[in-house]
Order: structure tokens, then C-alpha cells, then sequence
């Protein structure tokens, strides 16, 4: 029942916004100058992104050593630490609105008789999130926690009164909870429900080189931050099953094993950049990373930084839940077991492993997709930037733009051999879908 009142309300709180025809909300990139006498000393404008960036850096390494942060936990991790960084900073935003208070029907207030540092109040936001979401981590990955937090506060020692500081740092952690709190109630918690895969022609089998059992079965049933997005954005079935030489389906398996005998040094290397190999890396990871170098080169104050994490953390964390739905669905063999067992090339192999899921429709197309169509709405849609994640392995990667960078994203998954075509093609529209859906939420007032 409690979650029908919430879902209600959030669904009463779109349509009542999106009835208002606001205009799109054009970021403010630049943290202001020192002695910029109209702006208000309480501002999040006034600061620099510095202390997002620094702790979103962390995670990228608490969630590269911490046992399960494989790809979902990991997009999901994200999307609440964006969550309670904008949170934690919203009474210093307002020409902005409170999404928590949407969902969970609390106000989370702060004194207005005080003066509050927002800097202090996102670290101890997002030092306490961070606590929560890897509870399970190292010794010593939990020091670099407490580290950041503490090197951070004392930084700020000198910018404002230890009591303004201290009431900031409550503020902040007692958002955290909230949204940790709210985040137990999305079905990563529950136990996962017994899965049986079916047996017969066409139905995705275990791959090599692990022939691991099928993982995030339940993935596409958890609650999603847009209500009810993974029905709204599925793609139609895929290309009909068929062993048949002529038919679409051999074409289009053909078409993966033809692709596979012509490759490339850059082939291979766009192939591997996204899949992130080595390391426990990911998609997710490696898509937030090119918010936070783009945030970085532009210089972005703590409101746009604030606004970018908790919105593109969002859509990468419900783009998974759509596309999860979409393969539990139709639990697609994936290319290798057709190739080698149909098409009788029994020794082929692919660029990276495939991962242990089904192969309809393409995560990381899905994924990127939606970071897509977030980006473009805090950078504009020709932005052309530079990714730098992988210097050292493969070097820099240059993108056009978004698009660019969203479809190169999802054909690398062609290249390594672990998607067929058609399916990525479905699935980056799938995920332009969500991120279209992220955009419409009314954080702006």
C-alpha cells in the first residue's frame, strides 16, 4: 500500500509539472570569481565541483576492489550517491526542487535562522552514502572513506564558522540515510526469485570461456527512479529465430562471424576500451567518467556538477532495469553458441568475454544511449570531447559528439563479438527513450 501512495504521488508530481511547459533549463558551467557581489554567499554556484569530483573519483575506485560491483550494482551505486550529493546541496539551489521529498513524502528541511557551507554538507553526504552502498568493502578501502572526509573538512576550516560547518555536515549525512534508507525499498535487497532457463533452439545457453550460469535475472523488475520507464521503453521482440542459411537470423549471425574476420588494431581497441578490460571496470564506470572529465574540463560550479551526477545516475541505473526486462524476455542465444554450434565454425572465438547474460537486447547500447541523451541536455548536442579513461591501456578516444559517442559505444559490442547488430540498433533507441524520460522529471522549478 505505501508504495502505491508513493508511486501515486510521483506520478501527481509529473503531471502536474510537466502541464507548466517549463523551458529547458540551460546550466550555469562556471563557479563565480571571487567578489562577485551578486551572488548569494549561500549558493551552490559559488563553489567548485571540486568536491563531487573528488568523491566520485573514489567510488570509481571503491567500486573497481569491492566484491559484486560487477556493472548493475555498480550503475546503481552511482545513481543514489548522485542522489543524495544533489539533495544535500538543494536548500543552496533554488531555482530547483527536492525529488526525495517526491518519493518518500518527507521534507527534509533545513534552519533557516542558520548559514550553511555546502561543500561540507555534500562531502558528509556523500562520505556517508558511500559508507551505506559499501558497507561490505575493505579495511582499507572504509580508511580512504573516512580519509577523503575528514582531509575535505579540514579544508574548509578557514572558508566558514565551525558551527556553520557542523550543521552542513549533519544536514548532509542526514540526507544520505534518507536516500539510503529509500534506496532499500528498490529490490536489489529481496532475495532473488528462483530462475530456470528454458531449453531449446534459440534460447541463450552458458558461454565461454566460464560457462557461467545466468546472472541479474531479477534486474529488470526492480523499482526504477522514473515510474514504471522499463515498460515504456521496451523494443519489440527480436529477429525471429531460424537455423535456415537464408533466413535473417543466420544473415544476421553470418554477419557477426564476417565482421569478426576483418578487424582492425582500432577494431580491437574500441572493442576492448569499452569493454574495460582489465580490471573490474565497467560501462557504468566508465560512463560516469566521461560526465566527470567533461565536468572538469568545463569548470563546473557544485549546482551544475550536483545536478549532472544525480540526473546522469539515473539514467544509467534505469536504462539497466529496461534492458534487463527486455532480455529476460526474450532470453536470446548470444552470437558465440550460434556461430559455433550452427554455423559450424566450432573454434571461433570473441574479442573479450561475452557476458553471462541473454544477448537481446545490448546493455551498453541501452546504457549508452541514455547517458546520451543526458549529456546532451547539460552540453548540447555537438559537444565533441576527448575521452581520456583509458589513456594508458588504449589511448585517447575522440568523439564528435554524443551521438557519436553513444553509437561507437554500442557498435564496439559488434566488434567484440558479443551482439548482433539489430540488437544494439533497438537498444540505443531503447535507451534515448530513458534518457529522454530522466530529462522530463521537473527538478527545475
Amino acid at each position: 500500500m505505501k508504495k502505491s501512495i508513493i508511486r501515486f504521488s510521483f506520478l501527481s508530481f509529473l503531471l502536474f509539472f510537466f502541464s507548466c511547459q517549463k523551458k529547458d533549463w540551460v546550466p550555469d558551467f562556471k563557479h563565480p570569481t571571487p567578489g562577485n557581489e551578486n551572488q548569494s554567499l549561500s549558493h551552490t554556484k559559488k563553489y567548485p565541483a571540486k568536491v563531487a569530483i573528488d568523491w566520485v573519483n573514489l567510488q570509481q575506485s571503491l567500486s573497481k576492489t569491492t566484491p559484486g560491483f560487477g556493472p548493475g550494482p555498480t550503475g546503481r551505486a552511482f545513481s543514489y550517491s548522485g542522489l543524495a550529493l544533489y539533495e544535500s546541496v538543494l536548500p543552496g539551489m533554488p531555482s530547483f526542487q527536492s525529488y526525495l521529498s517526491k518519493v518518500t513524502g518527507q521534507v527534509y528541511a533545513i534552519d533557516k535562522k542558520k548559514e550553511y557551507y555546502w561543500p561540507a554538507s555534500a562531502n558528509a553526504a556523500m562520505a556517508e552514502i558511500m559508507r551505506n552502498l559499501f558497507a561490505a568493502t575493505s579495511d582499507q578501502n572504509k580508511a580512504s572513506i573516512e580519509a577523503l572526509e575528514t582531509s575535505n573538512y579540514a579544508s574548509y576550516q578557514g572558508a566558514a564558522p565551525l558551527d556553520q560547518l557542523e550543521a552542513s555536515a549533519a544536514y548532509g549525512r542526514m540526507i544520505a540515510k534518507a536516500v539510503f534508507e529509500w534506496s532499500k525499498s528498490d529490490g536489489f535487497l529481496d532475495p532473488v526469485p528462483l530462475f530456470t532457463m528454458p531449453i531449446g533452439p534459440g534460447y541463450w545457453v552458458p558461454t565461454p570461456p566460464a560457462f557461467a550460469p545466468p546472472v541479474a535475472t531479477n534486474w529488470g523488475t526492480f523499482r526504477s527512479f522514473y515510474p514504471g520507464i522499463a515498460d515504456k521503453t521496451q523494443p519489440g521482440p527480436p529477429t525471429p529465430y531460424s537455423e535456415i542459411p537464408s533466413s535473417d537470423f543466420y544473415k544476421m549471425a553470418n554477419y557477426v562471424y564476417d565482421v569478426s574476420q576483418s578487424l582492425g588494431n582500432e577494431d580491437i581497441l574500441l572493442a576492448k576500451t569499452w569493454a574495460d578490460i582489465p580490471g573490474n571496470f565497467n560501462g557504468q564506470g566508465h560512463f560516469t567518467n566521461v560526465l566527470t572529465q567533461i565536468l572538469g574540463e568545463k569548470n563546473a560550479n557544485l549546482e551544475t556538477a550536483a545536478y549532472a551526477y544525480a540526473k546522469h545516475g539515473m539514467a544509467i541505473a534505469d536504462a539497466a532495469i529496461s534492458c534487463f526486462k527486455t532480455k529476460y524476455k526474450y532470453l536470446l542465444i548470444r552470437p558465440v553458441s550460434y556461430i559455433r554450434n550452427v554455423i559450424g565454425k566450432s573454434t571461433w572465438n570473441t574479442v573479450i568475454p561475452t557476458p553471462a547474460h541473454p544477448e537481446y537486447s545490448a546493455a551498453h547500447a541501452t546504457i549508452s544511449g541514455a547517458s546520451q541523451k543526458v549529456l546532451e541536455s547539460l552540453f548540447g548536442k555537438n559537444y565533441a570531447f576527448i575521452d581520456h579513461t583509458h589513456d594508458a591501456l588504449y589511448g585517447p578516444r575522440s568523439y564528435s559528439s554524443f551521438e557519436d559517442y553513444a553509437n561507437q559505444s554500442g557498435w564496439s559490442r559488434v566488434l567484440a563479438g558479443v551482439h548482433y547488430k539489430p540488437s544494439v540498433d533497438v537498444a540505443l533507441v531503447a535507451g534515448r527513450k530513458v534518457g529522454e524520460y530522466i530529462n522530463s522529471i521537473p527538478l527545475k522549478k
